[in-house]
């Protein structure tokens, strides 16, 4: 009689132990399952959410520097500095791991028809109407990428019409839909922006037109240039003509980078490699949002990593105790076939056929389990993860960070139960077989007898 033969038998006509090792190996299958499918896919969750939400740092002028500012001969005061220009980014860029970056400026200046006549501004109140060039003024902000400016970022401005402005756009600009209906403008048309000492013009096309999503604080007390509704957003080459005498002079700049969890990396390689007179220059970390949205994820996968490596050693020192105890019932059947001239391998590997037959059952009925609790069991630990991020780090978490995420049972994952539920029974069986294995075949028929 061959041994899957013999290890069948055994299986059938101990029903009832067989019954009970497939119950344990149930359930601690479908909790293995439910587990690595969850973390597989926090873990491929966070590294979406990596290069989703992205994360950059800002390189701004260092304002703490007091030895950079003089007063000049109007009474104000006058920055003496580095620049912080294109040979900066430059030097920047040239650091492994940083993608993308948006410079950008900002100034006020006097908008205009194409015919140059001063515009009808948004205004709020009625302070500044003795200020007729005042109530023409608008504050202009140039980027490299507008749609990367902080007021689309956060969503306080929508583009609803046009384009945003791009590397490489110029003489364009996007305006609000409020101060395109009072001065009956579209995309297309043209405007004129001048500066407020009148040295330089420029003209430039409407590429887009916004609206505002969140109402502006304090509205009613502000001048008609700090309005949102008059925020006029340019390329770099108009604010170089407007503001820097074409220079190309930043007032600060956002640095990119591929993967947020290496901003701090990033961050530090910037500082040691790149050579600019620091003591010009201030860093500034923008991650925020990237932590806020990670920290549920990487918490559920290290819950996720503990409870798995707990579920695993477990499952082994309880199967091998169980089988341990078995083993004491069955030194008469050891002994019986040691007469017979079967080895101790050849026995211990029927034990593990048995044991086996059972598994197999026990996997295939664990993928329908653990596909059908995947989504409440990982949705719980989610619940649970946010609310120890919460009280482990400052980061508020926020209900779009706890929303259901979507746990599907894949093959790989199956098959990782498969193989990881058959080492822990094979271990079982050596582990439970040690008491056996160490007796002597005369030893075993004495107890036997």
């Amino acid at each position: 009689m061959g041994i899957f033969q013999r290890a069948f038998l055994s299986v059938i006509r101990k029903l009832g132990k067989s019954v009970v090792l497939f119950l344990v190996l149930l359930v601690v299958s479908t909790f293995v399952l439910v587990g690595l499918s969850t973390k597989r896919t926090s873990d491929t969750a966070a590294l979406e959410l990596r290069h989703t939400l992205g994360g950059n740092f800002g390189l701004v002028i260092n304002k703490a520097n007091s030895e950079n500012y003089k007063a000049d001969e109007n009474g104000g005061v006058q920055y003496t500095g580095s620049s912080l220009n294109d040979s900066v980014i430059e030097k920047v860029m040239s650091i492994s791991g940083i993608e993308q970056y948006n410079a950008y400026q900002n100034g006020e200046s006097e908008v205009l028809s194409s015919d140059g006549i001063p515009l009808e501004l948004i205004k709020t109140n009625n302070q500044y109407d003795e200020d007729e060039r005042l109530l023409h003024m608008a504050t202009s902000e140039s980027n490299s990428f507008s749609e990367k400016s902080n007021y689309f970022q956060k969503e306080i401005f929508q583009l609803t019409e046009g384009k945003h402005i791009g590397d490489g756009d110029t003489s364009i600009a996007l305006i609000s839909k409020d101060l395109a209906a009072v001065n009956h403008l579209k995309v297309g048309d043209k405007i004129m922006l001048k500066t407020m000492n009148g040295g330089a013009v420029v003209t430039l096309t409407i590429a887009g037109l916004f609206e505002i999503k969140e109402p502006q604080v304090n509205a009613g007390l502000a001048p008609p240039p700090s309005l949102y509704q008059n925020r006029i957003f340019t390329d770099n080459k108009t604010a170089k003509e407007l503001y820097t005498n074409g220079k190309g002079e930043y007032k600060g700049v956002n640095f990119y980078v591929d993967d947020p969890a290496q901003l701090s990396n990033i961050i530090e390689s910037v500082k040691e490699n790149v050579n600019i007179a620091w003591d010009d220059f201030s860093i500034e970390t923008a991650d925020a949002e990237y932590r806020r949205s990670a920290a549920p994820l990487e918490k559920m996968s290290s819950m996720l990593s503990s409870l798995l490596l707990c579920i695993v050693v477990g499952s082994l020192l309880a199967l091998s105790l169980m089988l341990a105890l078995w083993m004491k019932e069955r030194v008469h059947e050891i002994g019986v076939l040691l007469a017979m001239g079967f080895d101790k391998i050849q026995i211990i590997g029927q034990h593990i056929v048995e044991i086996l037959l059972i598994a197999i059952v026990a996997f295939g009925i664990s993928y329908f389990a653990g596909a059908a609790a995947a989504n409440t069991a990982g949705n719980y630990l989610m619940t649970s993860a946010c609310e120890q991020s919460v009280g482990e780090q400052d980061i508020e978490v926020t209900g779009k960070d706890t929303a259901p995420i979507e746990i599907d049972v894949t093959a790989p994952d199956f098959f990782a139960v498969c193989g990881i539920g058959s080492l822990v029974a094979v271990l079982s069986v050596f582990v439970s077989s040690v008491p056996v294995v160490r007796l002597k075949p005369k030893e075993i028929l004495t107890k036997m007898n």
